[in-house]
């Protein structure tokens, strides 16, 4: 199948489930208000074009109306996001009133006192997704510094202390405002990284000020190298656009090789799957190149283990999942990824991080899943003291 039919199913099931839930809200709204004639097909047609906002940007930004285009973007997604919220609000309050009702027939009693009525639901539902919108926007925007130290029998001898900081799944495209960068490259700069490493996702698409953006990363410190690795975002956005801008930000790009930062170090990187051609080396083809006495710190978009028990790495590092982003969609990710967020000891002296992100895909909101800049720090296990012997 092209890349035309592929588009046209994805573009077929986006509308409809997406559509599914807008009907959702016409006919919750039009039942509690009342609405008929001209103000239903009113409602209805700012419905249809809130549900096509995100495809028209897209087909607007592509003519050259960049301005346009970003105001319809951010109309379209935070409307997403909006309506996610209300829908996941709304169904439970809906569900709730459904059984009442039910029972109510069933029993043949009267518990009206214990239902809302609908303009009274409309209303509370709303308010509530508002009030969610808002604290999501603003918990977007303050990013987290979470802290890690993992013993690490492998760390040269040379070295106390490695210091990794990760960043992943930024999603820098036409949303990027002014300042939403500053507290994140402050918070790197300050981490003072040896290595810094970006786990897929870094653009999403077209940047106005992708020179300039591209020169903020470059400018932040790595003694030992800044490197990256291709998530699906940028199979997306268009593999030599991205490339270039990821190597513009000064990122060594792994594409199933691997860099030595330092004596006795290795860190391997492989192409999300939506980007890997059929010339790339597997993760177990590019593995079993690096020396079995090696420190391997593996970049891995998905938070995926191999089926066959082999872990050739001693850090996996990933991302892609963002913890689900809005409550509740994390319940779904753990459904489909059973790694979802943290630190996880896969053997002894092997691990797996997996960033929540520290962008936003989409809705640029974070409800009760908080983005992210992970330090973590590789340190030589302290050998335990040995207890004297007792004497006979």
């Amino acid at each position: 199948m092209g890349s035309l039919g592929r588009w046209l199913i994805f573009l077929g099931v986006f509308l409809s489930l997406y559509g599914s839930l807008h009907l959702y809200v016409l006919i919750k709204v039009r039942r509690a208000l009342y609405l008929e004639g001209l103000s239903y097909i009113l409602l209805s047609v700012v419905l249809v074009f809130l549900m096509l906002a995100p495809l028209l940007a897209r087909l607007l930004e592509s003519q050259g109306y960049s301005f346009s285009g970003l105001l319809l973007t951010w109309a379209g997604y935070v409307w997403m996001g909006y309506l996610f919220l209300f829908i996941c609000i709304a169904i439970p309050v809906d569900t709730y009133h459904l059984i009442i009702g039910g029972l109510q027939r069933l029993l043949d009693v009267d518990w009206r006192d214990y239902m809302l009525m609908r303009r009274h639901n409309l209303m509370l539902v709303a308010a509530v997704a508002g009030l969610l919108t808002v604290y999501g926007a603003i918990a977007a925007h303050f990013v987290g510094v979470t802290h890690v130290t993992i013993p690490c029998p492998k760390l040269p001898a040379s070295l106390a202390r490695m210091r990794i900081v990760q960043i992943s799944d930024l999603h820098l495209g036409p949303m990027l405002y002014p300042g939403r960068l500053d507290p994140i490259l402050t918070a790197i700069t300050e981490a003072k990284p040896d290595i810094l490493v970006c786990t897929g996702d870094l653009i999403d698409g077209p940047l106005d000020d992708s020179n300039e953006v591209a020169q903020l990363f470059k400018a932040l410190p790595a003694t030992m190298g800044k490197y990256a690795i291709l998530g699906n975002h940028e199979v997306y956005t268009g593999i030599p656009e991205a490339t270039e801008f990821i190597q513009a930000a000064g990122f060594h790009l792994l594409r199933s090789t691997y860099a030595a930062p330092g004596e006795g170090i290795a860190v391997a990187g492989i192409d999300d799957p939506a980007a890997r051609t059929a010339e790339g080396l597997s993760e177990s083809a590019l593995l079993a190149q690096i020396p079995a006495d090696q420190l391997v710190i593996l970049l891995k978009h998905r938070p995926l283990l191999r089926n066959d028990g082999q872990r050739r790495f001693d850090l996996q590092l990933s991302g892609h999942v963002h913890n689900g982003q809005i409550f509740p969609f994390g319940l779904v990710i753990h459904m489909l990824y059973p790694f979802t967020r943290g630190l996880y000891t896969i053997a002894p002296a092997t691990h797996l991080y997996v960033s929540p992100g520290t962008g936003t895909w989409g809705p640029p909101l974070r409800v009760f899943a908080p983005p992210e800049i992970t330090v973590i720090d590789l340190q030589r296990p302290t050998p335990e003291p040995q207890k004297a012997e007792q004497p006979k």
